[in-house]
Order: structure tokens, then sequence, then C-alpha cells
């Protein structure tokens, strides 16, 4: 699967009192572009809970090199790297439009799990066939 990538303005609301992008902001970010990701595939939330399952986070790791600024436009990327059983490894990569120098890079380990239960759930084979990694 090719790399997912889209544009981003920062917002007022996303700079804390240091003057720059919030952390858990970052976090925010990189949920929303996961499941923008997967809209774009066809697999919505309301698409996942017709298979009778969603995705939940169970693990970030992120690296902060630089600041992001209000009104600054990032270039955000994502891509899978491995799906397999209920798990599913995510990376994501933010970079600055203006110069190109990258700003954070994350790794996301997803758990695909039943929408009732939140139990964990085998990826179903639609889902592997559109996500399939790199």
């Amino acid at each position: 699967m090719a790399r997912f990538q889209r544009r981003r303005v920062v917002k007022p609301e996303d700079i804390d009192m240091l003057g720059h992008v919030n952390n858990a902001v970052w976090v925010g970010f990189i949920a929303e572009l996961a499941h923008a990701h997967a809209s774009s595939l066809g697999f919505s939330m309301r698409k996942l809970r017709e298979y009778g399952a969603i995705w939940i986070i169970r693990r970030h790791e992120i690296d902060y090199h630089q600041s992001a600024l209000p009104d600054e436009e990032l270039i955000e990327e994502t891509w899978v790297e491995s799906m397999k059983g209920a798990r599913s490894q995510r990376n994501a990569r933010f970079t600055r439009a203006s110069d190109g120098e990258l700003l954070v890079e994350s790794k996301t380990t997803w758990a695909f799990v039943d929408s009732e239960t939140l139990r964990p759930k085998r990826i179903h084979k639609d889902v592997l066939a559109a996500f399939a990694p790199e």
C-alpha cells in the first residue's frame, strides 16, 4: 500500500503556552491521520462497525524533532508497516511544507477489536487486502 499524504495548517487552538504545537495535540494529529487514511480506503469507523470491529490504539512511540508553530502548513504522511493477527503497526511522519524539515515521527500499534466486547479480533481479509503493508 502506498503512503497516504495530506496537508494541515496549524491552528491557534493547537498551540500551547510555549508557543508550539502541544504534545497531546500531536497524538490527536496521528490518530486523525490514521482515520483519514482508513476512510480513503473505504474503511471509515461506520464501515468497520459493519464488520463488527474497530481499531484502538495500544501503543504510541513519538519522536519530536522540531516544533510546529502557528499558521505553519504541515505535510502529514502515514503508512502501514505490518498487519498480523489482530495488530497493525503504523508509521506517521510530519514535515514542514515550507522547507521539508522533519518535525515529528511516530510508530503506533493498533489493535483490531470486536466493536462490542473490545476483545482482539483477527483482522478481516478485506481490511488486510486494503491496507497491505509496503
